[in-house]
């Protein structure tokens, strides 16, 4: 179960001080702001929230602020920049909510669940994210067996599954997904028609593609994060698996938090450790903006909490 897998990793980085964070789909047209998950570290238990700031990191405003034991995570933009998708977890067990962008409005679209409720009667939902026209979510979904890739209307009625996968990302166009499945030893980027045919690998195994794909709005390239866990780099590669380009070149830990596309497609956000700042005995994740070849990387947060799972919202 490469959710399990994942989580057990972030209960591991958590004992160090760090979180794990993941991206989502990038609607094109003019840049806007940044909407990012904040892990409160200092807090015990772990608490996390939704920010927003501006392209350039100032202008950072808290917009959740649930509950401790909550965690908030995984924000994404509507195409239209009026809502925020995320989801609210506690012991685990996961929901997908939406939110105006100033945070209020929220509401929860995941169903409610029954006293006591075991995993086979009260789904995990995850990684949601919005399809180009705003009409529909695609999200992972956990039961108790292999997690699946749905999608299902944009109040979450009427989910269909696509299949076996986590963290799923739209093409600009509506018609295909990518997600990140593990069929073998080692987990690789797919794609597939979004009726679920026409199912592809369109990553080499040995890469250990594993984290969020984000498709370029432009349609002509997927962002990826790979390598063995919190050692891993970023790539693009075309959706048809061909042109695999590294655009980062990092060594050691990284505790890489795939990156977003500008909507513009020029630049990507993204967060890691390397070059971060760290309290003492702590290794936490800033987020930073590089140009679309890797170039001129530069932190947009300094903090000494964890700064993860990056959305960059189209201007409204």
């Amino acid at each position: 179960m490469i959710r399990g897998t994942m989580l057990a990793c972030v209960g591991a980085l958590v004992v160090a001080g760090v979180g794990t964070g993941l991206s989502q789909a990038t609607a094109p047209g003019s840049n806007g702001r940044i909407a990012f998950t904040r892990y409160e570290l200092h807090d015990t238990p772990l608490t996390s929230h939704i920010v927003v700031a501006n392209s350039d990191g100032s202008g950072q405003r808290t917009i959740t602020h649930a509950s401790r034991q909550y965690e908030d995570d995984q924000p994404d933009w509507s195409p239209n920049g009026s809502r925020i998708l995320f989801e609210r977890c506690i012991n685990d067990q996961c929901h997908l909510w939406t939110m105006r962008p100033d945070g209020s409005q929220q509401r929860r679209l995941s169903p409610r669940c029954p006293a006591n409720p075991s995993p086979p009667r009260c789904p995990d939902d995850t990684y949601p994210v919005y399809s180009p026209d705003g009409m529909h979510i695609a999200f992972t979904r956990y039961r108790s067996g292999p997690e699946v890739v749905m999608v299902a209307d944009a109040n979450l009625r009427h989910p269909g599954a696509i299949g076996r996968g986590v963290m799923p990302g739209w093409s600009p166009d509506g018609k295909q997904l990518v997600f990140v499945s593990k069929p073998r030893a080692f987990p690789a980027v797919f794609v597939v028609n979004a009726d679920g045919s026409g199912l592809r690998r369109i990553t080499p195994w040995n890469l250990r593609a594993d984290n969020h794909p984000d498709w370029s709005p432009d349609g002509t390239r997927i962002l990826f994060g790979a390598g063995r866990p919190d050692h891993g780099n970023l790539f693009t590669i075309r959706p048809d698996g061909t042109g695999l380009q590294q655009l980062t070149h990092f060594s050691g830990l990284t505790g890489m938090s795939t990156g977003s596309w500008s909507p513009d497609g020029k630049s990507i956000v993204f967060g890691t450790v390397v070059g971060a700042v760290n309290r003492p005995g702590a290794t936490l994740n800033d987020l930073f903006v590089m140009n679309a070849d890797g170039s001129h990387r530069r932190p947009i947060t300094r903090t000494r909490n964890y700064d993860g799972s990056p959305d960059w919202g189209r201007r409204r």
